[in-house]
């Protein structure tokens, strides 16, 4: 029976079903939530057990300790830390499917690095360091990849004198019909219609009459403030639904994204996304109301300080994908509707949906893959709650005995009848008896607790690929790359909608501009959307150990370097590559590529032999230039001029200045040829250097 999946009611019966379905998956939730967070029923402020607390007597005494071991966060701190920092010193790269799309591939991969790393890397960063703390507390995240449109408005003066000159220069008709009207007083109706089309707001009888009369007339006109792609992170069965069984979500039947706005939000998109006024209306009058509490009894078990209660002045609306046959043709079409649960006979907008990548604008970010379904997947707090409770025994152990030891109990005679002690230091007790007042031996230490500590840290390390003593150091290097590589992989499908979506929404004017004024020919097509580039995104976990990436570039430039006799070794990639594992930001912006290195470095020299021969004598040159690229040019300016040969013949002062420079080039040329000869102790003949041209 196939249901009638334009009813609200419909949607309702599903989330329902969804959540009763992942009800075991909510409680794991919280369970996690509290152990990341060392939250427990009956603690207190100062880490001790208090009955009142507790409503039940304490064990071993009252104000007993009750330490708050952050393990689990230790561990999901550094996860998180660990994959945001391989993001963002990854090696991003795309890689054309034609061989012809090469030069595009490099225009195209530096506008979207400067989309992800320059003009959104601040909201990149922040949504994915909340999935990266979502993906390690509950063991999967997903991330919403979107294209946002926002307005804003602007005050625009006009006057008829500003028209005629619009009018003249661009010969439009429509603008000349208008001021026609305008100039006509019986035409005073048919110019405020043309004046509302010209300008939305300024199609008023007085606008007229003031632009006819020489004033100027002040219009608020909308436009686009920000166009540009949205990231959000999205908890699972809080922020984002779907059917509890799902393995991969490009494959679910339907998924549904909470979303709270405010009124000013909602009021936007009836411009901006096509929302139905009617419906607008409505569910400004339902802010406060949720459908998601009600049906899953959310924050029920956890300690959140912002309740669902407290979104008094939001409006709560479901965004519904789902996946439906489309009865002409046959084929799935991916439907999206905007609802809100207490709006029965209307949507806010339901189409297919118009991204043209064809999927759904959800990535799935699982922490683990130990079985199919996604949220079977385990956050770390489960993994280390056992470990961590076992910590906190060992602790809670040491503090109550050396609180003992500071304060041991007092022996007192049974028969000495009811007296207050106060203890502390020269404090005095009088005694009847010699000795009659005795302190209680205190248990002997446990070394023992020490080591069981230990051993628990031990386990947890080597778990998590940290390092720590009796940790296999290349375990954990396997085990840190391990992570890196299964985090870039889902960071790759993020990427990879983000740049499908700049190919359709991007202005044409932001490309211009962030490309330098060349034009890059973006195919928003359908079929280059989905398969024009494929995305690389690697990072070597290596680089996090300082000493080991030393060891292996003194490695590369001491031993493989000099043993290229053939010249397969790209020298320019190399010191791209060095550049880049020290800093990547830092090698983007000074190391060059040979091509248009080379040009610059001719460029230099020529502009150094102009100030030559007006008399200036410019700075000789240092380490870190191409001194064999220098003399070739200056030597070629030198061979193709006769009248700088005779100049050179006749005027001193120009010759002792060229002779100089050459000198240079000579000296720092041979300084590297020593180097060579100290390694080989010898040149190769076809190197040995030539003398300089007469």
């Amino acid at each position: 029976m196939n249901e009638d999946k334009s009813d609200l009611n419909y949607w309702i019966r599903e989330l329902t079903t969804a959540a009763m379905d992942a009800s075991w998956y909510s409680t794991r939730r919280a369970e996690n939530y509290d152990t990341r967070l060392a939250f427990w029923d009956g603690q207190s402020s100062d880490g001790r057990k208090w009955s009142g607390n507790y409503r039940r007597k304490i064990f071993p005494w009252e104000g007993a300790s009750d330490a708050r071991i952050r393990l689990a966060d230790l561990v999901c701190n550094r996860e998180a830390q660990l994959c945001l920092t391989a993001t963002f010193a990854s090696r991003l790269q795309m890689l054309p499917v034609e061989s012809t799309d090469g030069l595009l591939q490099q225009r195209s991969e530096s506008l979207l690095k400067w989309m992800l790393y320059t003009h959104c890397a601040d909201d990149l960063r922040r949504e994915l360091e909340l999935a990266l703390n979502i993906r390690a507390t509950y063991g999967l995240a997903v991330m919403g990849v979107f294209w946002r449109t926002t307005s804003r408005v602007e005050i625009k003066e006009y006057s008829l004198d500003m028209l005629l000159g619009m009018a003249a220069e661009t010969q439009d008709p429509a603008l000349q019909a208008f001021i026609g009207a305008v100039l006509d007083p019986l035409q005073e109706e048919i110019a405020v219609e043309l004046a509302e089309q010209f300008a939305p707001g300024a199609g008023t009888a007085a606008n007229i009459r003031k632009l006819r009369e020489g004033q100027t007339v002040e219009v608020p006109t909308p436009y686009i403030f920000e166009s540009r792609p949205e990231w959000c992170a999205l908890e699972p069965f809080n922020d984002i639904v779907f059917p509890a069984a799902t393995y991969d979500l490009q494959r679910a039947p339907w998924i549904a994204r909470r979303e709270m706005v405010t009124v000013e939000e909602l009021r936007e998109r009836i411009a901006l996304e096509g929302y139905d006024e009617e419906f607008v209306e409505k569910a400004e009058r339902q802010k406060g109301s949720s459908l998601w509490p009600i049906i899953t009894q959310a924050n029920a078990n956890r300690r959140d300080h912002l309740l669902f209660e407290e979104y008094r002045d939001m409006v709560e609306l479901w965004h519904i994908y789902s996946k439906e046959e489309d009865e002409k043709t046959g084929a799935t079409r991916l439907m999206c509707r905007v609802v809100h649960s207490s709006i029965t006979d209307s949507a806010a907008k339901e189409e297919i949906l118009t991204y043209a990548h064809g999927h759904y604008p959800f990535i799935e970010l699982p922490r683990e893959r130990i079985t199919r379904c996604l949220i079977e997947s385990r956050g770390i707090p489960e993994i280390v709650s056992t470990m961590q409770q076992e910590i906190k025994s060992q602790r809670d152990y040491r503090s109550d005995r050396a609180s003992v030891s500071i304060m041991p109990p007092l022996k007192i005679p049974a028969n000495r009848g009811k007296l207050e002690v106060v203890l502390g230091p020269g404090i005095m007790l009088p005694e009847r008896r010699p000795n009659e007042f005795s302190w209680m031996q205190p248990p002997p230490f446990d070394q023992g607790t020490i080591e069981i500590e230990r051993a628990v840290r031990r386990d947890v390390n080597e778990y998590f690929g940290m390092s720590g003593e009796g940790v296999d150091p290349n375990y954990s290097q396997l085990v840190v790359q391990h992570t890196v590589d299964r985090w870039l992989r889902d960071f790759k499908a993020i990427v990879t909608q983000t740049w499908q979506l700049m190919q359709q929404y991007l202005p044409p004017v932001q490309i211009l501009r962030v490309s330098g004024g060349q034009n890059i020919p973006f195919a928003a097509t359908r079929e280059d959307i989905q398969g024009k580039f494929d995305l690389s995104v690697t990072y070597d976990a290596k680089q996090f150990d300082s000493e080991l990436l030393g060891m292996k570039l003194e490695y590369i430039t001491k031993s493989l370097v000099p043993m290229d006799n053939m010249g397969v070794i790209d020298r320019a990639g190399l010191v791209k590559f060095i550049m880049s594992t020290v800093d990547p930001n830092i090698a983007d912006l000074i190391v060059r590529d040979p091509g248009p290195a080379a040009q610059i470095e001719a460029d230099e020299e020529q502009l150094a032999y102009t100030k030559i021969a007006a008399g200036t004598e410019p700075p000789l040159p240092q380490e870190g230039v191409n001194f064999q690229l220098r003399a070739q040019v200056l030597q070629g300016i030198i061979q193709a001029n006769p009248a700088i040969q005779q100049r050179l013949q006749q005027d001193e002062i120009f010759r002792n200045m060229i002779e100089a420079r050459m000198k240079a080039f000579q000296f720092q040329a041979q300084q590297q040829q020593n180097a060579i000869i100290g390694r080989q102790g010898a040149l190769p003949a076809l190197q040995q250097p030539m003398p300089p041209a007469a």
